[in-house]
C-alpha cells in the first residue's frame, strides 16, 4: 500500500506550487480564526485556482453549523472538507445541498481528537462518524480543541483507532496527524501501514504557515521506503 501525504496550513503560492510538484495528495488551506496558518476564504479560493490538479484543494474549517460551511464551499469551489467540529446530521445536510446547489460530491474529512487512551465513548464516536465521511483524520486533542497542538499521538492509541475505523468501515480512509515530522515518522516507520494518509504541517515548517520544502522531500522519501 503507498501511504498518502497531505500537506496542510499552506498560506504561501510559491510554495504551494512547490509542493504540488512533490506529488502529494491534498493541500490544505486553513480558514480557522484561531490557527496561526488562517487564510481567508477569498485566498484559499484564489490559491486552489493557482493549483494545476484542481483536486489536491482542501478547505479546513470549525464552523458552528453547516450553513457557513455551505456559504464557503459555494464561495470557494472547494469541494474536499475538512472539518474540526459539526454532527454527522450536519455533514450529510452538507452533502445533500452541496450535490444540489453544485451538482458535485463532497468529499468529506472528519477530525477525530485523540490523547493517550481510547474508552467506549470514543470508540462510539469514531464508529458513527466513519459511517458517513469518506476519510477520518486523527489528531491529538488539547483543551477540546484539534489541529495546532503540535502534539503526537501516542502510536498504539492511534493504530488502535484506526483498526476500530476498518472493521466498521473497511472503505473509510485514515489519516494520521498531529506534530508528524521527519525524526517521529522514522522512529513508527514500521508502522505507517496502519494509515493511509498522514498529514504534514506544524513539523515541517519554518514558522507557522511557510513550509520546510527539504523536510517534505526528506518525508516523501521516508515514505517510498516504508
Amino acid at each position: 500500500m503507498t501511504i498518502k501525504v497531505k500537506v496542510c496550513g499552506i498560506t504561501n503560492e510559491k510554495e504551494m506550487k512547490a509542493i504540488e510538484k512533490l506529488n502529494v495528495d491534498r493541500i490544505g488551506f486553513i480558514n480557522i480564526e484561531r490557527s496561526k496558518r488562517n487564510v481567508s476564504i477569498d485566498k484559499a479560493a484564489y490559491l486552489e485556482k493557482q493549483l494545476l490538479n484542481k483536486n489536491l484543494g482542501t478547505l479546513v474549517l470549525e464552523p458552528d453549523n453547516p450553513y457557513k460551511t455551505i456559504i464557503k464551499i459555494n464561495k470557494s469551489q472547494i469541494f474536499n472538507i475538512q472539518l474540526h467540529s459539526l454532527s454527522n446530521f450536519d455533514i450529510r445536510y452538507i452533502k445533500w445541498s452541496n450535490q444540489y446547489q453544485n451538482g458535485k460530491f463532497v468529499n468529506t474529512t472528519k477530525v477525530i481528537g485523540l490523547r493517550d487512551k481510547i474508552d467506549e465513548a470514543k470508540i462510539n464516536e469514531i464508529q458513527n462518524y466513519c459511517l458517513y465521511n469518506e476519510n477520518i483524520l486523527l489528531d491529538y486533542i488539547k483543551d477540546g480543541l484539534t489541529g495546532g497542538t503540535n502534539t503526537q499521538i501516542p502510536i498504539e492509541t492511534a493504530i488502535e483507532a484506526s483498526r476500530v475505523i476498518k472493521q466498521r468501515c473497511s472503505k473509510t480512509e485514515v489519516t494520521l496527524a498531529g506534530g508528524l515530522n521527519y525524526e517521529y515518522l522514522e522512529s513508527i516507520q514500521d508502522k505507517l501501514h496502519y494509515f493511509d494518509r498522514i498529514d504534514l504541517n506544524s513539523g515541517v515548517e519554518k514558522e507557522p504557515g511557510r513550509k520546510n520544502i527539504s523536510e517534505i522531500k526528506k518525508i516523501l522519501k521516508l515514505i517510498e521506503d516504508t
